[in-house]
């Protein structure tokens, strides 16, 4: 993303955090970013599309550090931990403008119910996951309720940060989580206690995987957070635009697919979405 689309969010978070989303103006943003209004309006279409691109453009800040954290060469137990570490971070660093996002109405259309629905989906799958390689099969009956219970502890200590101004040391969370799961397991094997949510109860969004729509778009918000010359951030949004043409057909061309993707390929940062897109379409990244 371009640092002066990166430093006019910086500033309307701020901003938002500070007067509210409804007190704030754009022309308040561009003056805090040090940019004129007409520049504010090259970047976005309107405060709406600002704070839609805000959110994705934070979301794509955490998943990044989340990933970062899964490619290191830790132990399940560590690396979940580590990943918990890293969003609390995230939760202190921007607390003010997410208590401001809590208070307040703020309707910025049917757009976002969309995102906020795939950011749960994607938030059952990362839990799901890390579950997995910590516990393996043999927890899987209980998957679910041990993601609605795993979800009510880490969001039951993120609002006392950032609505009761809690400090809790970024660090120690994680393992305590962590610790508190393996107390929950070892509790459900003792009494041989029955799933209350099996995996058939699990809501349709959720059992499903991550449909390749998502992993496209997430793919074109990162684009931007590369530094890329113009050219070549035309270059892939351009095949980002043929791929999702291509894969919301009945019948997608697998080759047209794997050659798309070797344009992606060959930036480092897009590795684990080109592997979950071949997964997905059954297809073998071309070498």
């Amino acid at each position: 993303m371009k640092e002066k689309k990166i430093k006019l969010i910086e500033t309307g978070m701020k901003l938002f955090a500070e007067k509210g989303y409804h007190m704030t103006s754009v022309e308040a943003i561009a003056e805090g970013a040090g940019v004129s209004k007409g520049a504010f309006y090259l970047h976005f279409q309107s405060k709406k599309d600002f704070i839609v691109t805000a959110f994705r453009h934070y979301h794509q800040e955490i998943t990044a550090r989340v990933e970062s954290v899964q490619k290191q060469n830790l132990a399940p137990r560590d690396s979940f931990a580590k990943q918990i570490e890293v969003v609390t971070k995230y939760i202190y660093r921007y607390k003010d403008f997410l208590m401001m996002h809590l208070y307040q109405n703020i309707s910025i259309g049917e757009n976002t119910d969309v995102f906020m629905k795939q950011m749960n989906a994607e938030n059952f799958h990362w839990l799901r996951q890390n579950l997995n390689r910590i516990y393996g099969d043999k927890m899987a009956p209980y998957y679910p309720d041990m993601i609605i219970q795993l979800e009510g502890l880490i969001s039951g200590y993120f609002k006392w940060i950032i609505i009761d101004d809690i400090h809790i040391e970024r660090n120690q969370l994680g393992p305590y989580i962590v610790r508190r799961m393996d107390d929950i397991v070892s509790g459900l094997l003792e009494r041989e206690e029955t799933p209350l949510v099996t995996p058939d109860d699990i809501p349709e969004p959720y059992r499903e995987e991550v449909p390749v729509s998502t992993i496209l778009t997430a793919m074109k918000d990162k684009i931007d957070t590369l530094g890329l010359t113009p050219e070549k951030v035309r270059e892939l949004e351009d095949v980002i635009g043929i791929m999702f043409t291509e894969t919301g057909k009945d019948h997608p061309q697998k080759p047209v697919i794997q050659g798309l993707l070797v344009h992606f390929q060959r930036i480092p940062e897009f590795e684990q979405e080109c592997q979950e897109m071949a997964r997905l379409l059954h297809i073998q990244l071309l070498d």
